[in-house]
């Protein structure tokens, strides 16, 4: 249970102990230290993604090779079609209209849903769950957005998370978005605890499933990282995991079997975004994390006022519940208050911890251009 935990956890506590300053000048060391480097290039990540998709992109060559063979052999019986066509077009009724870009699907998951040999009958039962989610989800990308948080915990700043929406990029020949997370604790802290970790989550635009997952954890007592890669059509993932700490060393790595219309610990949050979020709605998806999955159970409490930053804002209120399966104890909830504006934006959250909770809330926000 301990190893599995919800990243809506990690992702906001990261143990992050405690630590008072002010916040202006967190804010500038948080934007301006160089990241850490990590040390998932030891996994040799790029060439093991290489390999994972070599067999995809040879048989996408071979059939751009058929499909170049074929479009050559009907060049002479094409000529000969566009001539009866066009005798054809003069006696026919009128084309039915062409349906608008608002009429398409939100998004394209049916090419997902081929599953492969031994693909276990309990993940259907998972996928017919997330289906419920998907059929009213739209995409919520804002590219240069971002956002900053200051975390509390005792009624102490403990320190601050920068989350940000960066540029589309090509990934595996996709086009992918690409989320990104920095948790920074206080300088003056670092005699007691520090941490700075990143994480990024690549989505593929067309789907919103997960391509690519890394966390780099360089904390006080520990360098953590983790890498998930993600082939939905295989329906399988691939993970490795590599902990530096006094005492108890870890490097290893697997691949696992994986629910359809899966998440990985970070994109879950973004997939909530693009919800309708209605109060009494209640939805079920299950999300990886380093090749085991965790249902998440997000329940929709409704519209209310609340003090964001100083200032009275009206947010929606979402309950987050992680399960495992075959497990009958939580591990955990967590309160998230989005905005009610278009962006849907996080606006601040509450997380139980073993000692008490943590509060988050927005301190600044830069709104992104959105992408369709």
């Amino acid at each position: 249970m301990k190893n599995y935990k919800s990243i809506l956890l990690l992702a906001f506590t990261l143990a992050l102990a405690s630590c008072a300053t002010n916040y202006e000048e967190e804010k500038s060391v948080l934007l301006s230290k160089p990241e850490s480097t990590d040390l998932v290039n030891q996994f040799d990540a790029e060439k093991q993604q290489e390999e994972i998709y070599k067999a995809d992109e040879a048989a996408k060559a071979e059939e751009a090779k058929v499909a170049a063979a074929a479009a050559k052999k009907s060049k002479k019986e094409k000529t000969k079609v566009v001539k009866e066509t066009k005798t054809e077009v003069a006696t026919k009724a009128p084309a039915a209209p062409v349906a608008k870009a608002a009429d398409a699907p939100k998004v394209s998951i049916a090419k997902v849903l081929a599953l492969p040999a031994g693909y276990p009958e309990e993940y259907k039962a998972y996928d017919a769950k997330s289906k419920e989610a998907w059929a009213k989800f739209n995409p919520v990308f804002y590219q240069g957005e971002q956002s900053i948080m200051a975390v509390t915990y005792l009624g102490v700043t403990a320190g601050y998370i920068t989350i940000m929406s960066k540029e589309v990029v090509a990934l595996n020949g996709k086009q992918a978005f690409h989320y990104y997370a920095r948790f920074k604790s206080s300088d003056s802290y670092r005699y007691f605890y520090w941490l700075d970790d990143k994480l990024d989550s690549y989505v593929e635009k067309e789907t919103f499933l997960p391509m690519k997952y890394s966390l780099v954890q360089r904390e006080k007592k520990q360098n953590v990282d983790d890498l998930q890669l993600f082939d939905f059509k295989k329906m399988m993932t691939y993970n490795w995991y590599k902990r530096v700490k006094e005492g108890s060393n870890k490097d290893e790595k697997g691949e696992a079997m994986i629910p359809s219309l899966a998440q990985d610990s970070f994109s879950a949050l973004q997939f909530v975004r693009g919800l309708p979020l209605i109060k009494g709605d209640k939805y079920e998806l299950p999300v990886i994390t380093r090749g085991k999955f965790w249902i998440l159970k997000v329940e929709v409490m409704g519209e209310e006022s609340t003090t964001v930053n100083g200032k009275d804002t009206q947010a929606i209120k979402i309950k987050a519940e992680t399960n495992f399966p075959g497990v009958l104890k939580k591990s955990g909830d967590i309160n998230f208050w989005y905005g009610t504006d278009p962006e849907r934006r996080l606006l601040k959250f509450q997380a139980k911890i073993k000692l008490g909770s943590l509060y988050g809330e927005v301190v600044e926000y830069k709104p992104g251009i959105k992408v369709q």
